[in-house]
């Protein structure tokens, strides 16, 4: 008799549960008496059993994860969101597999959606297994998002989110978590843009476009998704009016958030679900005589007319965004260039493709010839046009096939979803998800967002799930921990194992932050002083704690700088310049190698171990050359487009008294990029030194004739002018490559030069003006615009030697180091 008793009360209980759902979203006049029932408790009920402490976990991640940022000064909105959400769902992992133990039975949605989402994690495990760089495809560093660890932990959100929420309650509770991070995340966004308020400390958020989401295109989607949510329970619940006040003001907020950011891709979308939002309310209504009577003007409809006024009238919206002074613009491949790149791709590897998180070294190995006649021929793209044609291209056809399977499956459940005749807070809170799921994975196929946005689409997944399984539309498995059937026993040792893997999982997960925390401190104590001792302290914590080549190569680089440095003491003995000198080579010459070990088809490493080797040839260290220029020519290797690695073996060459051979590397390198301005600077040098001036400028006039739309060409003739102090013809050369690339930085520098020559000091001050936009922290550049408009020679105080002399052109075209960013500053 007791027994029975206590399970209609826990009924009760459950009962009561959903209806105070009911009580906080339908209007007084619709409900019932029963609302009213009382809740029971039951001795044995805990406030904060392991069950509802991981439910309350599971909360804390949703609220904390659009604003919760690390105070560091390397990716501090993606290493933070990472770290928070590996952390947070492996807690709320550990606690609910530890309730369901101690419980000893656990209930499991039986759905194909977690048999595709589990399919996608296998493919993505055995890419990462075969792709040849195991460690960058499984975890990589902290802040990349598409490991396979990422899409494992993005799996245990969304299967223990649709096991935790599993009653109305706890929906609208994790809908209004949501909501009041996103006010939080909306208000610091209008004081910053507005005001230049910034509360999170070290200037990590220098821009108006710097956001606790992210990117600044990530901004405009989560306000796309919040805009969403509030206009699809504003059209399909019955709201109390505080309610419904508190919806629209979510609805503005999300207006005035994608205005700010103005992404077309967010636009497009966002009205496409409200066009389905709105046609989903006329289904739902009897007639439409009724679904006008009930509100002449809908919600969805004014969301449309906006939508279209602001895609129909870019204009307006620019003068918006520049206004603000939010304009921006995010460069990546089109979906042509990345379908290009997927198919030199599946050549090697058709399966399972080249690996999670290689697209940048896809893109590297197979991109366009063409885009090196571009600003962007040096950029580093990590992914292409979206998630999904990229993940053609990194985990093959498998990928690719996975992921759209998942798809299907989730939107095969839309009849599950939409359904005529009166809805109830249960249907409207399954059709919010499911709206809210596709929304954010439509994104991902178009897009390639951040971890916030990829990890919402999997939680949403969940929670979709979670609301099928409370209104019985999908079914569930009950699996018994307790008992001692062979079957149970398995059931247990998975679970146990699942226990030991959220532990360990945790631990791993502190240790990357604590690395990266490490790093970065490395690198802001070398910014501030300049301190090699205790920089290098940093780094080795660093790479004790997580072995990536990023650090281990800023380590190598650092010893570089200690040599530099111990050449340049004139206070130290030759007996122990020369001991300390062979440590720091040695140093220097394993950093660089074990970064290579680690990641060998990163051209960067390779480079940096070259310019290792390369800093010893002239002191004639045995066949440091031809270990410099082995390096350099598997950089070219796993980079084939790169300019890079020739005119670094240009430089071996010159260092050896190999003319020819230099001459040779700069023309290799002019073949693959004809306007790079490092090779054109050397060639020049070379002809200066040998007293051959005027015959190259013959030479490059001839060219110059034949190729009259070649910036490079007109550079280099320039350049040479120049040197034969001809500034009249000089100026003409420079003039023309600037009025065909202006971007071009070296010819609107030299161009200044010639301009302050012939006395023109205003056209001189705008050409520098010019190149200072681009260079704000280049100190030559604001040290000569101060001597121009003092009226001084351009190159006053300037220390030798003179622009045209130097080894490298004054205005690097090149990405810097970690550690040169840092010495800039």
């Amino acid at each position: 008799m007791k027994k029975q008793e206590e399970i209609k009360i826990k009924i009760r209980r459950n009962d009561t549960e959903d209806n105070n759902a009911e009580n906080v979203f339908m209007s007084e006049a619709d409900m019932t008496e029963d609302s009213a029932t009382p809740e029971v408790k039951t001795k044995s009920g805990k406030f904060f059993s392991l069950e509802r402490l991981s439910a309350f976990v599971f909360y804390i991640l949703v609220f904390l994860m659009p604003i919760f940022v690390l105070p560091i000064v390397v990716a501090p909105t993606a290493s933070g969101k990472t770290v928070l959400f590996f952390g947070g769902v492996f807690l709320t992992a550990f606690l609910f597999v530890l309730s369901a133990i101690r419980k000893g039975s656990v209930t499991v949605p039986k759905s194909a959606l977690f048999l595709s989402c589990g399919a996608v994690v296998l493919v993505w495990l055995a890419s990462a297994l075969f792709s040849g760089n195991i460690g960058l495809s499984l975890v990589g560093k902290l802040y990349d998002t598409d490991t396979f660890l990422v899409v494992l932990v993005s799996f245990l959100a969304l299967f223990f989110g649709s096991m935790i929420v599993k009653s109305e309650k706890r929906a609208v509770v994790f809908y209004i978590t949501l909501f009041c991070s996103a006010i939080i995340v909306f208000l610091f966004q209008f004081f910053h843009i507005i005001f230049g308020v910034n509360i999170v400390p070290f200037n990590i958020f220098p821009y108006k476009t710097s956001s606790l989401i992210g990117g600044w295109n990530d901004f405009s989607v989560f306000f796309g998704l919040t805009g969403i949510l509030a206009l699809t329970f504003l059209e399909t619940a019955k709201l109390k009016k505080k309610v419904n006040f508190f919806l629209y003001i979510i609805l503005i907020m999300s207006f005035f958030a994608m205005m700010a950011s103005n992404f077309s891709n967010s636009w497009i979308v966002f009205g496409i679900f409200s066009l389905i939002i709105f046609i989903g309310a006329l289904f739902k209504s009897q007639s439409v005589e009724e679904f006008v009577s009930k509100k002449i003007i809908r919600a969805s409809l004014f969301a449309i007319v906006l939508v279209l006024f602001f895609v129909l009238f870019k204009g307006t919206t620019g003068k918006i965004t520049g206004l603000l002074g939010t304009s921006f613009s995010e460069v990546r491949p089109s979906l042509q260039a990345t379908m290009d790149i997927a198919k030199q791709s599946l050549k090697e590897s058709p399966v399972l493709g080249t690996g999670p998180n290689t697209f940048l070294y896809d893109w590297q190995k197979f991109k366009p010839a063409s885009i090196n006649n571009t600003i962007f021929w040096n950029a580093r793209f990590v992914s292409g046009s979206g998630f999904l044609p990229s993940a053609l291209a990194t985990t093959g056809i498998f990928g690719i096939v996975s992921i759209i399977i998942l798809l299907i499956i989730l939107l095969c459940q839309f009849g599950k979803v939409f359904s005529k005749g009166q809805s109830t807070i249960n249907d409207s809170l399954t059709t919010v998800s499911f709206l809210g799921s596709i929304y954010l994975w439509t994104h991902i196929v178009l897009y390639t967002p951040g971890v916030l946005v990829f990890a919402l689409a999997f939680v949403f997944t969940g929670l979709f799930l979670a609301l099928l399984v409370n209104t019985g539309k999908v079914k569930v498995i009950n699996i018994n921990l307790s008992g001692k059937t062979k079957t149970n026993l398995i059931s247990m040792v998975v679970a146990f194992a699942l226990l030991a893997g959220a532990i360990y999982a945790f631990y791993f997960s502190v240790r990357k932050f604590l690395a990266l925390n490490n790093y970065s401190q490395a690198i802001s104590i070398f910014e501030k002083t300049g301190d090699i001792k205790k920089t290098k302290e940093k780094l080795l914590k660093a790479v004790k704690a997580d072995k990536q080549d990023e650090y281990y190569r800023t380590l190598s680089e650092l010893g570089l700088i200690s040599l530099g440095q111990l050449m340049a003491d004139k206070n130290i003995s030759e007996d122990t310049i020369g001991a300390l000198f062979q440590e720091e080579l040695l140093f220097a010459v394993s950093y660089a190698q074990e970064a290579v070990k680690i990641n060998p088809i990163n051209p960067i490493n390779l480079m940096q171990l070259g310019r290792v080797y390369e800093s010893v040839v002239s002191l004639k260290v045995d066949k440091a050359d031809e270990a410099a220029l082995g390096a350099y020519a598997q950089a070219f290797k796993v980079s084939p487009f790169d300019p890079s690695p020739f005119v670094a073996s240009a430089r071996i060459a010159l260092e050896m008294k190999k003319v020819d051979d230099a001459k040779k590397y700069l023309q290799s390198a002019l073949v693959l990029k004809p306007d790079f301005t490092d090779a054109l600077f050397m060639l020049s040098q070379i002809e200066a030194q040998a007293g051959n001036l005027k015959e190259a400028i013959l030479k490059t006039e001839q060219s110059a004739m034949s190729s009259p739309n070649n910036p490079g060409i007109l550079f280099q003739l320039g350049l040479l002018n120049y040197q034969n102090k001809d500034y009249d013809k000089a100026g003409l050369a420079l003039e023309s490559a600037v009025a065909i690339n202006s971007e071009y930085a070296n010819a609107r520098y030299f161009l200044g030069l010639v301009y302050d020559k012939q006395g023109k000091k205003d056209k001189a001050i705008e050409q520098f003006e010019i190149i200072q936009k681009a260079n704000p922290d280049n100190q030559e550049i604001n040290k000569i615009l101060n001597n121009l408009m003092d009226g001084k020679n351009a190159l006053a105080e300037i220390a030798p030697p003179s622009p045209e002399k130097r080894s490298e052109p004054p205005v690097s075209e090149k990405d810097k180091t970690a550690l040169q960013k840092a010495k800039k500053k």
